[in-house]
């Protein structure tokens, strides 16, 4: 081989390897089922709060995970340049495990201390109404 074909040959898998796999795999997450996703978010967890946005253009779901074993859902619709939660009662009870234990005081302060934190450091916030 030539030179010129091993520079095109590590482009292309280059090419691959950087774009166009994760393109495919974000589409496949986003085509799983909610309870699907959850185990892989569960398995992604960094530390013990970890957010995850899975966007499907002006909508989709903000996953909040605590020790990796519990997750609270916020889904959302674009408005005015921000995330607006369209849940009813977003702070009532966990949405994973499947028991939807309510949250006590101390899981709601921190809570809401985290949720400050995610919209200083995001351009989209997420408000509620």
């Amino acid at each position: 081989m030539t030179a010129s074909q091993i520079i095109i040959v590590v482009v292309v898998v280059l090419v691959l390897g950087i774009v166009i796999f994760p393109l495919i795999n974000r589409q496949q997450f986003r085509n799983l089922p909610a309870d699907q996703q959850i185990r892989i978010i569960m398995k992604q967890a960094k530390g013990l709060i970890y957010f995850k946005n899975v966007s499907k253009g002006s909508s989709g779901i903000l996953y909040y995970v605590k020790n990796k074993r519990k997750i609270l859902a916020f889904p959302w619709v674009l408005y005015d340049g921000n995330m607006l939660c369209t849940r009813k009662n977003p702070f009532e009870h966990w949405d994973y495990p499947e028991e939807k234990q309510p949250l006590n005081d101390d899981e709601l302060e921190q809570l809401k201390n985290e949720l400050e934190k995610f919209n200083k450091k995001n351009p989209v916030k997420i408000v509620f109404r």
